[in-house]
């Protein structure tokens, strides 16, 4: 028996479910599944038993209602979590079976998390830093397993700990690849996905797409995701309508991950606007290889984790210039007849960046 334990993401998130879970289930492993989100998906089946939490259980209830249910099952051989907020759990068990293996699942380089979003004056947001890594620290001695989503850009936090390191990466199942890029519509239909915030360049691509249209009038940009606060949403609502293009940009709502593909592949331009944080110049954003995937063209701001990947085969724009944005999306645009990028994307995620090659290495760590 495998648990598979997380509170912050929804219980069908792309990497913990579509992939770590379901590969796991395909080989035959019965998993409990814990997540605690405002989802009402039951993702229970022959193998996977799902138990999701709704978010009136504070974080200190779930972990103990999680540790004491795992303390019950005595085939349990893993434990598998997704946040740091969730070690007590790996502690709970590993202190009282010291025999069952735990693994610590960094999705995101966490002091790059915390320096972009903490509102803290900078040598109280040092501080709060410090805390957070003593604290994690205390309970690393009950981690058997570190996985990396991506490569450091910088500084590996773990690397002073005798404690193996593995990166797996987000690439997309070749199931997904489009084999047939040169019959997706002609229209500059532009899209972006994931989340909704400041940093995500999201103010940056809207003041784009108002040069965007004055050069290519049927460009029409797609927004999908959630809006990290109400403010920002109102701020986004409200630049639209200052630079009347109501009808350019569609707002849509987060969607299922497994209708993404169905979107995207009804989009001929992904675009990445990503300001320069220190939380995006470390981690890799997952919508790049679904882009690149789905065949798209693509538009990017330049910053190390996508440089990291991709050189020539898109189109790169200077992260935080909206003129500079607004040049690559009509470049883009004007791209669209000539397939030649999109075909070096889908040879890379054909022969490297596909999760058939990586889930091996994931599923090793079950052994």
């Amino acid at each position: 028996m495998i648990a598979i334990v997380s509170c912050h993401h929804y219980p069908d998130d792309e990497r913990i479910y579509y992939k770590q879970v379901q590969t796991l289930a395909k080989r035959g492993n019965h998993i409990l599944y814990f997540t605690r989100s405002d989802s009402n998906l039951d993702l229970t089946d022959e193998y996977i038993n799902h138990l999701n939490f709704n978010l009136d259980h504070d974080l200190k209830t779930f972990i103990e209602s999680v540790s004491g249910s795992l303390h019950k099952q005595n085939s349990l051989t893993h434990i598998q979590i997704h946040e740091t907020d969730l070690l007590p759990v790996l502690k709970n068990i590993k202190s009282k079976y010291p025999n069952i293996t735990t693994i610590y699942d960094v999705h995101e380089h966490m002091e790059a998390l915390y320096r972009t979003f903490s509102n803290r004056f900078k040598p109280v947001k040092e501080l709060a830093i410090q805390i957070r890594k003593w604290e994690e620290k205390k309970y690393l001695m009950y981690v058997d397993q570190i996985i990396l989503a991506n490569s450091p850009m910088s500084n590996n936090p773990y690397e002073n700990y005798s404690i193996p390191i593995c990166v797996i990466e987000n690439f997309p199942e070749l199931k997904y690849l489009n084999h047939s890029p040169g019959l997706k519509q002609s229209l500059p239909t532009i899209v972006y996905h994931g989340h909704l915030g400041p940093e995500r360049g999201i103010c940056d691509l809207i003041k784009a797409m108002y040069r965007v249209i004055r050069s290519v009038p049927e460009a029409r940009l797609t927004l999908i995701g959630t809006c990290r606060t109400d403010e920002f949403q109102n701020e986004i609502r409200t630049l639209i309508q200052e630079y009347s293009i109501g009808d350019v940009v569609q707002l849509q709502d987060q969607v299922p991950h497994k209708d993404i593909w169905d979107i995207l592949q009804h989009h001929s331009i992904g675009v990445i606007p990503f300001r320069r944080t220190p939380l995006t110049e470390e981690n890799t954003p997952t919508k790049l290889f679904e882009m690149m995937a789905s065949g798209l063209e693509i538009v990017a701001t330049d910053l190390p984790p996508t440089r990291y990947f991709v050189n020539d085969s898109i189109h790169w724009a200077l992260p935080g210039d909206a003129e500079s944005i607004a040049d690559s999306i009509i470049h883009a645009c004007q791209s669209l007849g000539d397939t030649s990028k999109v075909h070096k994307n889908l040879q890379l995620i054909a022969q490297k960046y596909n999760w058939n090659q990586r889930q091996d290495q994931y599923l090793a760590l079950f052994d």
